[in-house]
């Protein structure tokens, strides 16, 4: 399965390279391969900027371990931060300046992309 995470909100591609590094320092996601997505150049770019991360999660049962980080790091944010997750057509965003419960973010990140 293949799962691609962006953020929406100021420093969105400063958060996304802390975003990867969470999850590259994560153990339980040894097993994923994470892959750093670049925004095509625009005129003015002084460099490449990071645009999504994509997220090669197999086996399936990986998923529920990528939800939960991505919760845990989405309620460690200071900064408003929308978290959108994708795969396929099935896509969740969350605003992460609005949590309560970091399982609860792994939860709707399930349902929405796992059907569970």
């Amino acid at each position: 399965m293949i799962v691609q995470v962006g953020l929406v909100g100021d420093e969105a591609g400063d958060e996304l390279r802390r975003l990867e590094l969470w999850l590259r320092r994560d153990e339980d996601l040894s097993r994923v391969t994470i892959t750093a997505q670049q925004a095509p150049a625009q005129s003015g770019d002084m460099g490449p900027v990071l645009e999504a991360l994509q997220l090669l999660v197999e086996p399936q049962g990986v998923l529920t371990a990528v939800a939960a980080s991505l919760g845990t790091w989405a309620s460690t944010r200071r900064r408003n931060v929308h978290v959108r997750v994708r795969s396929g057509d099935k896509e969740v965003e969350i605003d992460a300046s609005r949590l309560s419960d970091p399982e609860d973010v792994a939860s709707r990140i399930l349902r929405k992309l796992d059907g569970q």
